[in-house]
């Protein structure tokens, strides 16, 4: 009998990289502004020192620590910044993969059901990845505009809750509409679309100049 493989657990920095996450997310909700302060602190300190900078991580921490208790009002600012580097990221994400001579992501997901894609899904898929782009963009401009009007919490709540349900309403709209628009195409069930998403998108976190028409490969 083969020999059961045992289970692999999360490392432990992931699940402090949770634990910073959802603190923030109740701390900004419920309007704990210098709480919310100190925890993207922790969250641009611990950034630093995964990527190698372990002394400008101790001086950016302590320095913004310090200043967020000294009462200097730009620090307060930063209460706001996960969710606008959150919708810049992706928007980057998406957007950087239309440059010349490089597979559009939605059009390398598209490839994991058909390998052949044919030319109408080739452009629909472009225009899909510059959609999305767009989705991300639309949703950091509106964060932005409503930063000085709003709570914390208020501005919190409602970002949150459209960040959520806006890119939701676009996959499950756009899903229903690719399979009338191509009716004469085969279209894999909502789960393996998300399943091949996943993929593609861990694989682009790695491989994101992706040669057009390249095979996918599963990340390591």
């Amino acid at each position: 009998m083969p020999t059961p493989q045992p289970a692999q657990r999360m490392p432990l920095r992931n699940w402090l990289w949770l634990a910073l996450v959802l603190g923030y997310l109740l701390a900004s909700l419920t309007g704990q502004h210098s709480l919310a302060v100190h925890l993207v602190t922790l969250m641009l300190g611990a950034l630093c020192w995964v990527a190698g900078q372990r002394l400008i991580a101790v001086l950016l921490s302590l320095g913004l620590v310090g200043a967020g208790l000294y009462g200097v009002d730009a620090v307060l600012l930063l209460a706001y910044l996960p969710p606008l580097a959150a919708f810049s990221f992706m928007a980057w994400f998406f957007g950087r993969t239309l440059q010349p001579g490089i597979e559009p992501l939605i059009t390398r997901v598209a490839r994991q059901e058909h390998p052949d894609l044919p030319a109408p899904l080739v452009h629909y898929t472009r225009a899909l990845t510059r959609l999305w782009s767009g989705c991300f963009l639309a949703l950091l401009a509106f964060a932005l505009v409503l930063a000085p009007l709003l709570a914390l919490a208020i501005w919190s709540r409602w970002v949150q809750a459209l960040g959520y349900l806006l890119p939701s309403t676009l996959f499950l709209g756009e899903y229903v509409y690719r399979r009338h628009r191509f009716a004469d195409i085969r279209h894999a069930s909502i789960l393996v679309v998300i399943a091949n998403s996943v993929r593609v998108i861990r694989h682009a976190a790695i491989r994101p100049a992706a040669p057009v028409g390249a095979p996918e490969q599963a990340p390591e």
